[in-house]
Formats: structure tokens, C-alpha cells, sequence
């Protein structure tokens, strides 16, 4: 018979055992979940480097003038048409999708190479959103406008400071609109040192420390219709002067 004392032990034996596997199969359910995490961003990562090579190729293959006006920076410059809604060909869109400040640096000689007329630069967020430092960011602009400057010392700089965002620093609670608000500074100040023109987007376009919803696609980063014309709009004289 068994006796009242062996039930107990019993029934502390299955809450034990209860406890044990829900703790291994907490753990392997959850082991499962962060290799798919880390199985999905080293995904991303080489789609992400993929893009940038295929497209980057792709503009090597083009034709180049002397003429040229150079649109060049991340997937805020890609997204658009710059030459139609300018109505002039020689235009010239040179943004990758998730390009940052050393994409620019690595790609920057088959972008210069015939002495395009004009840059505009526009590059940075991304930078910022994976963590990078301010000075980092900064010192990379500083060597995209010395290669500028040697290879094509006739090439008319323009430089386009950073759009706010609400987007938060990678693996942080950071608002990466601080770190912008930094590097913008630098750039303005580097820009008049250099004699380089300077073009104010992100006043325009900052509406309570974040990225106007007028002119926000809706991920607090890249812009609607409405807010490539508003860029469109601030940048126009310096296209056609």
C-alpha cells in the first residue's frame, strides 16, 4: 500500500521534473529564437552587401561626362528621380540603399573619375544608426572632400547635411537624432572652413525632434513624394546655378 508520505514525494517529484523540462525546453526554445535572429541579420548584412556591389558594378558600366551633376549618398538619394524632376540628363544618381560614409570612400574613385561638374553629398544616417562614432563619421567626410578636391579640383561641392530621424542607435535606447544634431554642427563649420557650400535639410524638414510626418514615408527615416519636393525645392538653385 502506499502510504500518504510516498504520495507526497511523488507529487514533489513530478512538480521537480515539471519544472526541469519547462526550464530545458524555455532554454532551447529561446537558443532557437537568437540563432534565427543571428541567422537573419548575417542574412541582411550580405543581401545589404550584395546590393551594394551589384549596384556599385552597374555604375562603373555607365556612361560618364564632365558635365556631370552627381547626386551621391544612401538610399534617401537612391529613392528618387533626380533628373526628371529637373528635366536635365546629366543628372547623375549615385545613391546605394544602406551606403555609408566608407561605401562612399570605396566607390568614390569610378565617381570622380571623368570630373563630374557638380556632388551633392548626402551621407551619414546610417552610420550613425549602427553605432559609429560622430568623429568617425566626420573624419570620413573629411577624406571624401580631400579625394574630391585632388582628383577633381574643378568639381563644385555641395554638401547636404543629415534629415531628422526618431530611429533610436542600434542595440540602444540612444536617439540617434543627438548624434546628428553633432554632426551636423561639424559640417557646418567644416564647410565654411573649406568654402564649401552648405545646405540646411534638416531644419526644414524637423518638426518636435523628429522627422516631419508630411514628409516621412512612415519609418521615421526615408521620405514621401512630398518630401523629395521639399528637398527638391531647396537645392534647386544650386542644380541650375
Amino acid at each position: 500500500m502506499i502510504n500518504k508520505k510516498q504520495i507526497q514525494l511523488f507529487f514533489i517529484i513530478s512538480i521537480v521534473l515539471n519544472i526541469v523540462f519547462l526550464w530545458y525546453g524555455s532554454i532551447k526554445i529561446l537558443k532557437m529564437y537568437s540563432q534565427h535572429k543571428s541567422e537573419q541579420k548575417i542574412i541582411a548584412k550580405i543581401d545589404s552587401v550584395t546590393f551594394f556591389l551589384n549596384r556599385n558594378e552597374v555604375f562603373s558600366k555607365l556612361p560618364d561626362d564632365s558635365n556631370e551633376v552627381i547626386m551621391l549618398g544612401n538610399s534617401l538619394t537612391h529613392n528618387f528621380e533626380w533628373h526628371e524632376i529637373f528635366k536635365n540628363v546629366n543628372i547623375k544618381s549615385r545613391g546605394i540603399n544602406s551606403d555609408i560614409t566608407k561605401g562612399v570612400l570605396i566607390r568614390l574613385d569610378d565617381v570622380i573619375k571623368n570630373k563630374p561638374k557638380k556632388i551633392f553629398l548626402e551621407i551619414g544616417v546610417n552610420d550613425l544608426i549602427k553605432g559609429f562614432p560622430v568623429d568617425t563619421v566626420f573624419y570620413n567626410y573629411q577624406k571624401i572632400i580631400q579625394a574630391i578636391n585632388q582628383k577633381s579640383p574643378e568639381t563644385k561641392i555641395y554638401i547636404q547635411n543629415l534629415f531628422p530621424t526618431s530611429r533610436m542607435i542600434d542595440n540602444t535606447n540612444k536617439p540617434v537624432i543627438d548624434s546628428i544634431y553633432i554632426l551636423n554642427k561639424k559640417l557646418e563649420d567644416f564647410s565654411k572652413l573649406k568654402k564649401l557650400t552648405y545646405i540646411d535639410l534638416f531644419s526644414t524638414f524637423l518638426t518636435d525632434n523628429k522627422l516631419n510626418p508630411n514628409y516621412d514615408c512612415g519609418d521615421n527615416l526615408h521620405l514621401s513624394g512630398a518630401g523629395y519636393l521639399a528637398w527638391c525645392n531647396l537645392i534647386k538653385e544650386y542644380i541650375n546655378e
